[in-house]
């Protein structure tokens, strides 16, 4: 009998113990995940020059962010100023005359979080050149980082074997040929890139591979986020 009751008191006291123990683990966890906050800037001023900067993270973390950022935003405005110099040498025909707006020249730049979650960090860079004509042209750059460290991750450090190339590969050909309006212009799986060049996302339980524009003929709306499960290349 006081074998039982004594049994009875322990495991009162365990089943106490861990129900108390859980909150306080998840409230540590919690308080460890790193949550930043977002300004926005202007390149030397410039307000078509846009780029973040982070903080409310680890310093370390936060200063090998914002340097990458910068740098980004740097680039940009190198290309600004080379292409501010070509159009000086460009002549004028009497159509810039008439419509000088349409025949400036014009570079800008801007961002966007795609995803901020478990410690993770991608922006979206984007650059827009017009040298005149009916549009112009834009590009996307893609930054990721480990909020704990600052790590800039690249699609290496993701896919780390060939196999996992040619898996990731396969799976985007599979999804894009079946799917339109991809599919009217894949038709072989030399038409899917995936390589070290590769500018990726990271996403919930995966990754989304992402793609310039009009880099599929087929698709021209902006830039192609193909979703990748964790368990395509893992």
């Amino acid at each position: 009998m006081q074998y039982r009751q004594l049994l009875k008191i322990t495991m009162t006291f365990v089943v106490t113990l861990t129900l108390f123990l859980i909150p306080s683990y998840n409230h540590k966890t919690n308080a460890t995940t790193p949550v930043p906050k977002f300004t926005r800037h202007a390149y030397e001023g410039n307000s078509l020059l846009l780029y973040p900067q982070v903080s409310g993270i680890n310093i370390k973390a936060a200063s090998k962010i914002n340097s990458t950022l910068k740098g980004a935003a740097e680039k940009s405005y190198d290309n600004y100023i080379k292409l501010k110099k070509s159009e000086k040498d460009i002549p004028r025909k009497k159509l810039c005359k008439k419509t000088n707006n349409k025949c400036r020249y014009s570079y800008n730049s801007h961002y966007e979080v795609k995803y901020n979650s478990n410690g993770k960090l991608s922006i979206i860079y984007y650059d827009y050149v017009y040298t005149g004509g009916s549009k112009g042209k834009g590009s996307a750059t893609m930054y990721n980082f480990d909020l704990m460290t600052g790590k800039h991750y690249k699609i290496h450090d993701i896919l780390k074997t060939s196999c996992n190339y040619k898996k990731v590969q396969k799976y985007a050909f599979d999804y894009l040929s079946k799917h339109e309006p991809f599919s009217k212009s894949v038709s072989k799986l030399g038409d899917v890139t995936v390589n070290k060049n590769t500018q990726f996302s990271f996403a919930k339980d995966g990754i989304y591979l992402v793609y310039q524009e009009n880099e599929f003929q087929s698709y021209t709306d902006g830039y192609p986020f193909i979703k990748i499960p964790k368990s395509v290349y893992k």
